[in-house]
């Protein structure tokens, strides 16, 4: 309690400004760690089967807080036929404001440094994903509208250092100390780890960057911080070279082998964290108009680099980010954007979709260019079932249709695992024991079936471990077995799922005539 009184003291300006920028130091001695808080079972419980806790944080020790996503949560909570679904939604959807945003600066040029969670480094990718549930109600929440451009800037001035690299250390003018990732990796182009704090190239995590920067401007209609921030545009400059020198195929007319400027190694005892070739993965041929990609999303090194979920991404985002661009006043880099969004994009269908023997016509997880493919889904995303989510494909197109009975299926998909208490797709990441929640929900962000849909929310809502939040995976034979009680990225595709549901068929949470809500 006297660690309280003095937080609110020394901190209440910062937090009257909205926790901006966090006193740190008092706060680690006043408040309790989340990655222990998340572990334990805190009142009032809810009045559901489950009996499930409230695990926010005391609104003293929230690391940001935003009007509008109160709004939210007070409007839904006691509409919830299920009020176990209810506590879910009221401790995932704000968890990541309540729990990650490291370091926040307002200002003209704001930063905002937001960690994956129980890790003290930032993903461009999870950051993106992490934010993304608040992004429609940016217009109205002067505040929360910083923050998400406050990560836009963060983001920028990471690949302006480091484009190839896909988790960072916080800014150097947080002045909070870096940590180690505990590995001696040799990687190409150098880094330095105090700034970054592991360079996997990810072709998702360019894809993410651009994924928010183009979100936050349909929502607010703001382009002013294309020519204002000092980092975006040498960013976007860095994105367009990895893209280039990834496109290259690996051999030269003559049959000699073109070196890749990106290589990765690591001393490791696991196959799918470090690059075959000296560092340089499996060959690809670049006669594609596809991009290459060392790792996935899930940081599993690909098998084949052609990684088509992350070709799909990028494809849609640079295409999505000429009306940024000419609002910008710079169409002829808009069109330079579209035109190359456009290749990747016919790409995609000309060399990663093929002819199943089961399943028809379906999209490939991985292909090399030479006729290599890889048959499977991962949970994280970008993924094959989260194609239409990116607005790649419409969900009744047949191609995915066909994909999706694939992914779905023991005998189509090697990582769709089942078991007594859990069933959903893992990945190598963790194991073939392990199910991800996070495929669940894209799984019904995806489905018109309500049937499905609900079967899918049950499995879900039953597999927190009475913890009352999303974990990263859960053993599907023993579901109070799982990975990271404190996993904010999949907390808020659960807050984005139960928006979707709200928004698209209300009546599945609230009841048989219900209007729907939206925000």
């Amino acid at each position: 309690m006297i660690a309280l009184i003095i937080f609110l003291v020394l901190g209440s300006l910062t937090l009257r400004s909205n926790a901006v920028q966090h006193p740190w130091a008092l706060r680690d001695a006043s408040c309790p760690d989340y990655i222990s808080y998340s572990t334990r079972r805190h009142g009032p419980l809810s009045t559901g089967a489950l009996r499930l806790p409230y695990q926010r944080p005391v609104v003293e020790c929230r690391t940001f807080r935003s009007a509008e996503v109160e709004r939210v949560i007070n409007d839904l909570k006691d509409k919830f036929v299920d009020t176990d679904i209810s506590r879910l939604f009221e401790n995932c959807f704000p968890n990541t404001l309540d729990t990650t945003v490291r370091w926040h600066l307002p200002g003209s040029a704001p930063q905002s440094f937001i960690v994956t969670g129980d890790i003290n480094a930032e993903w461009i990718r999870d950051s993106t994903n992490q934010l993304s549930p608040y992004i429609s109600l940016l217009k109205n929440d002067a505040p929360l509208r910083q923050l998400a451009l406050g990560a836009i800037h963060t983001q920028a001035e990471f690949l302006t250092y480091s484009p190839y690299c896909n988790a960072f250390q916080p800014p150097t003018q947080s002045r909070i100390k870096p940590s180690s990732n505990e590995q001696s990796d040799v990687v190409n182009p150098a880094y330095d780890p105090a700034l970054v704090f592991e360079c996997k190239y990810e072709l998702d995590s360019l894809a993410s960057f651009l994924d928010l920067a183009n979100k936050y401007f349909e929502a607010t209609g703001d382009s002013s911080f294309v020519n204002r921030d000092p980092y975006f545009m040498e960013a976007i400059r860095n994105l367009l070279m990895v893209l280039d020198e990834q496109a290259l195929t690996t051999y030269d007319e003559d049959g000699n082998d073109i070196r890749s400027r990106y290589t990765f190694q690591r001393q490791t005892s696991s196959g799918t964290e470090t690059l075959s070739l000296r560092g340089s993965g499996n060959p690809t041929n670049g006669n594609t108009s596809l991009i290459r990609s060392a790792f996935r999303p899930s940081d599993d090194a690909t098998i084949l680099q052609f990684f088509i979920p992350a070709n799909a991404f990028i494809a849609i985002q640079l295409q999505k980010a000429k009306k940024l661009f000419v609002a910008a006043g710079l169409k002829d880099l808009a069109n330079d954007l579209y035109s190359r969004g456009e290749t990747i994009e016919k790409g995609v269908w000309e060399h990663g979709v093929h002819e199943h023997k089961v399943f028809g016509k379906v999209f490939a997880y991985e292909v090399d260019g030479y006729g290599g493919i890889i048959n499977m889904d991962d949970a994280n995303l970008p993924s094959l079932l989260s194609l239409p989510l990116m607005g790649f494909v419409d969900a009744s197109n047949d191609v995915y249709q066909n994909t999706r009975r694939m992914l779905l299926s023991k005998n189509g998909n090697p990582y769709f695992l089942r078991g007594p208490d859990f069933a959903g797709i893992g990945g190598p990441h963790i194991g073939v024991r392990y199910a991800w929640p996070m495929s669940l929900l894209v799984l019904i962000r995806t489905s018109n079936d309500d049937a499905e849909i609900k079967s899918a929310l049950e499995l879900v809502k039953r597999t927190t471990g009475g913890l009352g939040l999303m974990h990263e995976s859960v053993n599907v034979r023993h579901s109070a077995d799982y990975t990271r009680p404190w996993f904010a990225w999949c907390n808020s595709e659960f807050g984005k799922t139960i928006l979707d549901l709200a928004a698209r068929k209300p009546h599945l949470l609230f009841g048989e005539g219900a209007a729907a809500y939206l925000i």
